[in-house]
């Protein structure tokens, strides 16, 4: 008999939603006399009679259709019935749920308190797929990453990064235009500047990932990116143009792929904490401080020019303490990520993970040999007796054809 069934999102049978009905079949009388709830009407509309499955340890028998003992219909399948203490009162219980793994999560468990709400909830009811996030979940993600040795370092590498990208960007057409050129050359050496950061990161990405040599890639980027910010502001005169066009493009080749490094090497030190975590906590950041910094590059952009100007002496040319700013900026936080002490948590257990593989490998493998050697054990004495059997045929058969 099949009922209607008002069910809501926050009631315990969210996870029995049909999502084309919400009807739900009741059947009455099973074997051990107590009614219950089973699937939606949409998986059993031939009334075919239940079927026992494999019950929860703690609970009385349970049935449902034959045809759904998959897996992945747990969730429409199973309800739970209080049939002594509540004979008509039937709901679901989540601990059943709990001994299925998730497909939707791969990431062990999160074993330190801490880490706990820093995730967001995927939440599977039926074909519905929700995601719970909480009002504080920002904050809580950002006490969990920043409780993780390393992961300031790693931060600090990307915020720096999107500084310097984000700034020379900004103030791309002043600094192409500074030599004479026009607007052709603006939109040239602009999407060459962004191109080769893009490739760049490609490049230093498949280096990284094959040597997870992650702190030695990006401490080298930050050094070497300094001169490199240190050479524009040294061609910022209107004489060294087009010295100061091969100035940008060797900071996007050099700055650029620090963003993703840093991003993978925060990832290692953060585990088992998502990359998505970590890396809505790394560009919340880096696009608040390059929005306060930006305004700030623009303010000091005629710092110490007047009083070049009052003493006769060579006039200084504009923006010039603006990159000082930012170079000394960029060689902060290099010094800073030289102090890095993460450990690389992710590698770790991908290493303990390949361990276990292998030794269940070669005890499979230790069975398997066993079990052959075994059985050519029994080919051969099954050989040797059929032989010792033909041998004796064969002396009682010899007297009679004589």
């Amino acid at each position: 008999v099949s009922v209607d069934t008002d069910v809501t999102p926050d009631s315990p049978f969210s996870n029995l939603r049909n999502p084309g009905s919400q009807r739900l079949l009741h059947y009455h009388n099973p074997p051990n006399g107590a009614e219950h709830l089973s699937v939606p009407s949409g998986y059993n509309t031939m009334n075919e009679p239940c079927q026992p499955y494999q019950q929860h340890p703690h609970i009385y028998d349970q049935y449902a259709p034959a045809h759904l003992q998959h897996a992945s219909q747990m969730g429409y399948q199973y309800c739970h019935q209080q049939a002594f203490a509540h004979p008509h009162h039937v709901h679901s219980l989540d601990s059943h749920m709990a001994q299925y793994s998730s497909p939707l999560n791969k990431l062990p468990k999160l074993e330190d308190p801490i880490d706990e709400g820093a995730e967001p909830v995927l939440v599977q009811a039926g074909h519905n797929l929700d995601i719970e996030i909480r009002d504080d979940q920002i904050l809580l993600s950002a006490r969990a990453c920043f409780s993780r040795p390393g992961f300031i370092q790693s931060l600090l590498a990307f915020v720096v990064s999107a500084i310097v990208i984000n700034t020379l960007s900004t103030f791309m057409d002043y600094l192409v235009r500074l030599g004479g050129s026009g607007s052709e050359s603006v939109g040239l050496i602009g999407g060459s500047f962004q191109i080769l950061i893009m490739l760049s990161s490609l490049v230093f990405g498949k280096i990284t990932d094959r040597t997870r040599a992650y702190f030695s890639i990006v401490l080298a980027l930050l050094v070497i990116g300094a001169f490199a910010l240190a050479e524009c502001g040294v061609n910022l005169d209107a004489e060294r143009g087009t010295d100061l066009k091969w100035s940008l493009l060797v900071v996007a080749v050099l700055v650029g792929p620090l963003q993703p490094i840093a991003t993978e090497l925060a990832v290692e030190v953060a585990y088992p904490l998502s990359e998505n975590t970590v890396l809505v906590i790394q560009q919340l950041f880096a696009n608040l401080l390059s929005a306060i910094f930006i305004p700030c590059f623009k303010a000091v952009q005629d710092v110490g020019r007047k009083n070049a100007i009052e003493d006769e002496m060579h006039v200084r040319p504009q923006y010039t303490f603006s990159f000082y700013l930012l170079i000394v900026i960029h060689a902060c936080v290099t010094v800073l990520f030289a102090t890095f002490s993460g450990h690389y948590l992710r590698r770790d257990h991908e290493i303990e993970e390949k361990k276990k593989e292998r030794q269940n490998g070669g005890n499979s493998m230790y069975q398997g040999n066993y079990a052959s050697s075994e059985s050519s054990s029994l080919l051969e004495s099954v050989y040797i007796d059929s032989s010792e059997t033909t041998k004796r045929e064969a002396r009682i058969e010899r007297p009679l054809l004589v």
